[in-house]
């Protein structure tokens, strides 16, 4: 029998994209090896994604956060605290022999320095080299913990030669996210005079410079909106943006959707400006329906996915004139927008979940 494979995140009851993106990959492996999903820490939220593998919460203490003194291990993350090391250490010490895949910096440190020898580790990066390493103690983590795993999953080529570059001879692995569904038996109509983005309302999701983008394309089609679906601290500022530029009728932030095919589907085209991404799965979610993506290349991933002129635009990072002008070209060309979204919706089978997982099933059983 294969050896169980144990899934370490910080939250598995989250509603993320790094949340959804572990709890698909244990799912479906699930199906083929024991596996099971662990989270550190239960903030208190409901369940976000469905799990179909044995789960539990490692650290229950309900007053997780450092109010009884900082990591000793890592005493900047947010996440960790003198009375989760104690917890975790314990966790990882029960560990069976087997293989544990962490899913966060701080996690990745952690095993390395506590889990028992009979255990594999693999570290799994949900964000981008760049973004790592701007930060000093988090480029300092990751020199410490990559070295110790049997394999280091990224979400890039582009992170895989500075990771391979920097950490040699680290084994690094590039492993797309799956999409979260088939996709769609055809693609969306692209009638609706909708743009549509998807994301947490946080700064480093840019959401602010997209609506700055659209109020030209609002000012020459009064017809369209855009709806940014989300939640997040950034929600009254993001408002308060809107409502100065005069698009409070034309922008709206419906918040969080529990069916976000429904939302693309009754789009037209779909919009990201991030500041940075991992790998987005919201990107691969509108190709899946047919949508033309329009999207700014800003480290990493948008510019892995997007084929500009393919099956979507690509803009430079930060270029917010430019941004509008690829709007305004898919609001007024209803052929162009068909095109890129055909392309689009084929594309988007390079990351069927079966794909996906058999990637994971070789790197594990090269492992076992």
């Amino acid at each position: 029998m294969r050896p169980p494979v144990t899934f370490l995140l910080a939250d598995a009851t989250g509603t993320g994209g790094l949340a959804r993106a572990v709890i698909g990959t244990a799912n479906r492996l699930g199906r083929h090896r024991p596996t099971r999903l662990a989270g550190l820490v239960h903030r208190g939220g409901a369940q976000g994604y469905t799990v179909d593998v044995p789960h539990e919460v490692v650290h229950t203490e309900r007053r997780w956060s450092r109010q009884r003194g900082p990591s000793q291990l890592v005493p900047e993350d947010g996440l960790l605290s003198a009375e989760s090391d104690r917890a975790l250490r314990r966790w990882l010490g029960r560990l069976p022999p087997g293989i544990l895949v962490t899913t966060r910096p701080s996690l990745h440190l952690a095993a390395a320095t506590w889990a028992p020898p009979h255990v594999r580790l693999v570290g799994w990066d949900h964000k981008n080299f760049l973004t790592r390493y701007a930060s000093g103690w988090l480029g300092d983590v990751l020199d410490r913990a990559v070295p110790a795993t049997s394999a280091w999953v990224v979400l890039t080529h582009a992170d895989a030669v500075d990771y391979r570059e920097r950490l040699a001879p680290a084994r690094v692995e590039v492993i797309r996210n799956a999409l979260s569904w088939p996709p769609a038996e055809e693609p969306a109509p692209l009638e609706a005079p909708v743009l549509v983005a998807a994301g947490r309302l946080a700064k480093v999701k840019g959401f602010g410079r997209l609506v700055d983008a659209f109020a030209p394309v609002a000012a020459k089609h009064p017809d369209w909106q855009l709806l940014v679906h989300g939640e997040g601290e950034r929600r009254e500022a993001i408002q308060r943006r809107v409502d100065r530029l005069g698009l409070s009728d034309r922008v709206r932030l419906p918040g969080y959707t529990t069916d976000l095919r429904a939302a693309l589907r009754g789009a037209s085209a779909f919009a990201m400006t991030s500041r940075a991404e991992g790998f987005p799965m919201v990107l691969l979610e509108a190709m899946s329906q047919g949508l033309p993506l329009v999207a700014m290349d800003c480290p990493r991933g948008p510019g892995e996915i997007v084929d500009d002129g393919r099956n979507g635009l690509l803009l430079p990072d930060g270029d917010v004139d430019g941004f509008s002008r690829a709007l305004l070209a898919l609001v007024e060309d209803a052929g162009l927008r068909r095109r890129l979204g055909d392309r689009a919706w084929r594309d988007a089978r390079r990351y069927e979940p079966a794909i996906v997982t058999a990637q994971w099933l070789d790197l594990l059983d090269s492992l076992s």
